[in-house]
């Protein structure tokens, strides 16, 4: 039994625990750039496939971009193609909440459902489907990060217990927990918890560089920063009680998406992968047929919009309304996407359209306000949806998108505790 002092930590020299722990930060860094590339590899292909299918093919068969019939046919092949994919690969990815769930309850995500789930996401994202990469994101970098998580959790318990016992660890120690000196007996009492610190240093270190490395990565895949019209107002009290009001609509129409999504559950029949699939890629052809800025996330849209779409008011409510639709179509014919983005660019279009009517609201409080109330039935988070706005499109919108995001989070619990259906 190896004897260790009560005092602990403190009769070691700093140098020992600075090595120590900057392996565990190398070793953090290394698993994040992992994560990074992968994550960041999955948006570059997204981006190539998708250029392929509606950018390049057009051009080679001389069709014009945007042509009813093909975006019938490229939409329909796509809901085939997912179909059978989900019925030889799995239903993969599953929902944002199972996937929270499973890696905060310590667990780890098998690689073959990662994998699986990333080849479904790219089909479903790369032939047009109007939903968000934020799942697909979720199941690659979150699935790979459960497995980091417990390999970094050893790695700083291994690092720690070999600091109190005055022991240089390698980085063959942390990485495998079978290896090295470290598997000498020690008392669990002459160990202390491992400071905080200790698992901040590493875990800052790892989100900086995985971030950097996924943007470097993901390449044209990956944008930020639209030219946005800065919130600028001469009655600024005016403006953000306009955000709180605009916010609260945007809560309620987010109730009437769930509303519909719950109709369309309650009607969904048979559970037929390649059918119901199908039958999403025709819904999505026709509406892309009708109106092309209908498909995909509609992250740009929303660029457009800020920029000022010479659009009628009357035709931008029908387009948002149609977009926030055809988002629970999507997800309930089993097509794979996350529904933030595509909420977030149907209450823009809704937004802009209501401050065309109402004077003296502006079109950058009443699209970013609305815009940021409307995804609040599916993220019931508004610090989250507001810094998404801001990182997305402009850190001046913060405040706006906070109140509207607030506010449509107030409506929509208000309403979800006096029964209303919430989404399953």
């Amino acid at each position: 039994m190896v004897g260790i002092p009560r005092d602990g930590y403190q009769g070691r020299t700093i140098s020992l625990a600075v090595r120590n722990l900057s392996r565990v930060v190398l070793l953090a860094v290394c698993l994040a750039t992992v994560i990074g590339l992968m994550t960041g590899a999955f948006l570059r292909i997204l981006y190539w496939i998708t250029s392929l299918l509606w950018k390049t093919i057009p051009e080679a068969i001389t069709v014009l971009p945007n042509h009813p019939v093909y975006t019938i046919l490229i939409c329909t092949v796509g809901g085939i193609t997912l179909g059978l994919g989900r019925i030889h690969f799995g239903d993969y990815p599953g929902g944002v909440e199972e996937l929270l769930a499973e890696i905060r309850g310590g667990g780890t995500v098998d690689h073959d459902e990662i994998s699986k789930g990333a080849i479904n996401s790219l089909v479903s994202l790369s032939f047009g489907a109007s939903l968000g990469p934020e799942l697909a994101l979720m199941a690659i970098g979150g699935g790979m990060s459960s497995h980091a998580l417990a390999r970094l959790k050893h790695a700083r318990r291994t690092a720690w217990t070999g600091t109190i016992a005055g022991t240089s660890t390698s980085f063959q120690d942390l990485c495998f927990p079978a290896t090295g000196g470290l598997n000498r007996p020690v008392k669990n009492g002459d160990v202390p918890l491992v400071p905080r610190w200790w698992k901040w240093l590493p875990g800052l270190a790892a989100i900086a560089l995985g971030l950097t490395t996924l943007k470097v990565a993901a390449g044209n895949g990956l944008h930020f920063g639209y030219a946005v019209p800065e919130f600028r107002s001469t009655n600024p009290t005016w403006r953000l009680i306009a955000a709180a009001l605009f916010g609260a609509l945007g809560g309620f129409v987010s109730m009437m998406y769930l509303r519909f999504r719950h109709l369309l559950q309650a009607h969904q029949g048979e559970e037929n992968h390649l059918i119901r699939s199908t039958v999403g890629g025709l819904a999505l052809g026709f509406a892309g047929a009708v109106a092309p800025r209908l498909l995909f996330s509609g992250q740009e849209a929303i660029g457009t919009l800020f920029a000022g779409l010479p659009l009628t008011a009357e035709v931008l409510l029908v387009a948002g309304v149609a977009k926030i639709m055809l988002v629970s179509v999507m997800l309930e014919t089993g097509w794979k996407g996350g529904p933030i983005f595509p909420l977030l660019a149907g209450g823009a279009a809704i937004g802009a359209a209501l401050a065309h009517i109402v004077p003296g609201i502006g079109s950058v409080v009443g699209l970013t306000a609305m815009m940021a109330g409307v995804p609040a039935g599916e993220l019931s988070r508004p610090l989250l949806i507001a810094g998404t706005v801001a990182l997305f499109y402009s850190s001046s919108l913060f405040i706006v998108a906070g109140i509207g995001a607030v506010a449509g989070t107030l409506v929509v619990r208000t309403a979800q505790n006096r029964g209303s259906p919430r989404h399953l």
